[in-house]
């Protein structure tokens, strides 16, 4: 897989979020292309309805009444599914495949389910997959279906508290370090094709 690297996003944030010498307000965002594959361009300098630069401004998690805020009891990085469905916009075409490695609390999924693009992630932490899971059923509206046994996560769940096996989350997850023993890989994946 050949990505070469087209801009470098600047997100700047509302307000600092915590930090040492100095507390950072910003997050760098590579874009990249795949191979010698041109890179989809919906902006076009303004010319289909949309202006933007490489800074964005999109309230972080130390913003009161964020959307980032609210999932910080979840999870401690939730981006703003707003700025990520404005970058599918900006970047991909409807139906296209969007790839998050670090899916974290969903907010890609989300913001592909509701820009009409299919995301493929990836997330180690087997809570953090409910998490998912549990954001995107209720986003959506949708039952979330385990491709392997075609079972809803709820008929999963019920089977996994009556079969002693560990049932998904119920809470937020602990600390990093209580989960450090726990971790396992466990990928997800979700398709929802375009509309």
């Amino acid at each position: 897989l050949s990505l070469v690297p087209i801009n470098l996003v600047v997100w700047a944030k509302a307000n600092a979020g915590q930090g040492g010498l100095y507390r950072s307000q910003h997050e760098l965002l590579p874009l990249y292309r795949k191979g010698d594959a041109p890179h989809v361009n919906n902006i076009a300098l303004g010319k289909r309805g949309r202006w933007r630069s490489n800074v964005w401004t999109y309230p972080g998690a130390s913003s009161p009444g964020s959307e980032a805020r609210r999932g910080l009891a979840d999870h401690p990085t939730v981006k703003p599914t707003a700025m990520l469905a404005d970058a599918l916009i900006d970047l991909t075409h409807r139906g296209e495949i969007v790839i998050d490695p670090f899916l974290g609390s969903g907010s890609t999924l989300i913001a592909a389910q509701r820009t009409g693009r299919v995301c493929y992630g990836v997330e180690l932490d087997s809570l953090y997959v409910d998490l998912i899971i549990r954001r995107f059923e209720a986003e959506s509206g949708e039952k979330a279906i385990l491709a392997e046994t075609g079972e809803t996560y709820e008929t999963l769940a019920a089977r996994r508290a009556e079969g002693g096996e560990p049932a998904p989350a119920a809470t937020s997850p602990e600390p990093a370090e209580g989960r450090a023993t726990r971790r396992r890989r466990r990928a997800s994946s979700c398709e929802r094709p375009a509309k």
